[in-house]
């Protein structure tokens, strides 16, 4: 396995590499020590301004905004990330759905037709029950009522 590695990659390559991540952790922990540093700072500032006890909630607070922001951020980019393979899978079921119709089309028409008579009749419901379950139509049939 590794031999494989070791013949698409050559050693100054992975020299590089392992150069490359050391500095960057370095960074990294550098990085840490100035957001620290920072952090301090802007806590002696607010704490010369309304106080100690004051300024640690304000920077408590000031952090626990920013972590729920970081979580936002990032759960939307989750969401919202592109999935080739589930367009994949949504194309190839719905091709199976249509060859499935088409070959019980042509061996009993009749159960298509009352299956989707019946599906037809299940999406009218759950349309008509969702717009019945709106809150202003709610708000505006209780105010009729009473």
């Amino acid at each position: 396995m590794l031999k494989i590695l070791f013949e698409l990659v050559d050693g100054s390559t992975i020299r590089r590499f392992a150069q490359y991540g050391a500095l960057a952790v370095l960074a990294a922990i550098f990085g840490l020590f100035a957001l620290v540093f920072a952090i301090a700072a802007i806590h002696a500032a607010i704490a010369l301004a309304v106080g100690g006890l004051y300024a640690w909630l304000i920077c408590a607070g000031g952090s626990l905004f920013a972590a729920l922001l970081a979580f936002l951020i990032g759960r939307t980019r989750w969401r919202n990330r592109p999935r080739p393979l589930l367009a994949r899978a949504r194309y190839a079921m719905a091709t199976e759905a249509l060859s499935l119709a088409r070959v019980l089309l042509r061996k009993e028409p009749a159960k298509v037709l009352i299956a989707a008579m019946v599906l037809g009749a299940i999406a009218e419901h759950l349309q008509t029950r969702d717009k019945k379950d709106s809150p202003a139509q709610a708000s505006g049939a209780s105010e009729a009522d009473g």
